[in-house]
């Protein structure tokens, strides 16, 4: 038996850390997946292989997260756990992990990872439904990322061009996007989304005033793009993004590296270009013209891709 299901890459346009709070974000589905293959073994453990290593835990064990925290498949390992709980179905199984983007990158890797698996091995043993998979792939996300806003898990899931806000998800409607396109440049340095996270927590309770100042900011930056993407408006919604990036930079997420490509970007023709995630490292997304991308020697040092809103969220191909 074998089951096979994939998801999508995301990036956070606007309200990325202030989300937690309770304040607005948005994010998109990228035209890049990771593959999750499922097949029973009789072994009586979940098997996991993917780009991180190979890792192995029995049956007996694989609802106690503790027993294998430093595991880098851990929340992997949870997510399969969850769908066995769900559907009271325990048996061994094996996960096979390949992705088309790289992990640890602000691309929501983790998110994307947890939900092919989730949907995977729910095929593989029964049936499990969207809504489910966004809900374990929460839990399993709180592995990596301590106190997530179940954005990643949102996007990965359904897909398109999301509005999220307290926990509800919201699908942007297509005419909002249907032109919209990117360019992804990989820093190339590797992130800590969980230390960035409480970096920024330490931030808001030493500086309140400021922080709350911030978060507004961010609120009112997200409700702009709205309204920009409403009217088609790419030239300003550029803009938003590049005016996002300032923000995040007071937050003290961004760096050096980080600004350069972004420069490099709005010099070359890009409508605007910010940081996506936790910051640190990791991934610059831009808004751009599909007919005048960037020239490649501006960024030949860095990986690049270019990408539409991706429709489709989680998928069982077999």
């Amino acid at each position: 038996m074998r089951a096979v299901a994939s998801a999508p890459a995301k990036a956070i346009l606007f309200g990325e850390h202030f989300v937690v709070y309770g304040k607005p974000a948005v994010a998109t589905a990228l035209e890049r997946r990771v593959r999750a293959t499922s097949t029973i073994n009789g072994a009586g453990e979940v098997r996991v292989r993917s780009m991180l290593g190979y890792s192995r835990m029995d049956l007996g064990s694989i609802h106690d997260p503790n027993l294998y925290r430093d595991d880098p498949h851990r929340h992997i390992i949870f997510s399969a756990a969850g769908v066995m709980r769900l559907l009271e179905r325990y048996t061994g199984v094996d996960i096979l992990l390949e992705s088309d983007f790289p992990y640890g990158m602000g691309l929501g890797a983790s998110a994307a990872t947890s939900v092919a698996t989730i949907a995977s091995v729910g095929s593989l043993l029964g049936r499990v439904s969207r809504d489910e998979v966004f809900r374990l792939s929460v839990e399993a996300e709180r592995l990596v990322h301590r106190n997530p806003s179940g954005i990643d898990s949102a996007v990965c899931t359904y897909g398109g061009l999301v509005l999220f806000k307290d926990g509800r998800v919201e699908r942007l409607d297509k005419r909002m996007y249907i032109d919209m396109h990117f360019m992804v440049v990989n820093s190339g340095i590797m992130k800590d989304t969980g230390a960035m996270v409480m970096r920024v927590k330490a931030r808001g309770e030493s500086s309140r005033e400021e922080f709350a100042s911030l978060a507004e900011m961010s609120e009112q930056l997200t409700m702009q793009a709205l309204y920009a993407m409403g009217c088609g408006d790419r030239a300003r919604l550029g803009e938003l993004l590049t005016l996002n990036h300032g923000l995040l930079r007071r937050l003290g997420v961004s760096n050096g590296v980080l600004d350069g490509i972004v420069h490099a970007l709005l010099k070359n023709g890009a409508y605007g270009a910010k940081l996506t995630g936790a910051g640190g490292g990791g991934c610059i997304i831009s808004l751009i013209d599909r007919s005048r991308t960037p020239p490649p020697d501006a960024l030949s040092r860095y990986e690049t891709f270019t990408s539409g809103v991706e429709e489709q969220g989680v998928i069982t191909e077999a």
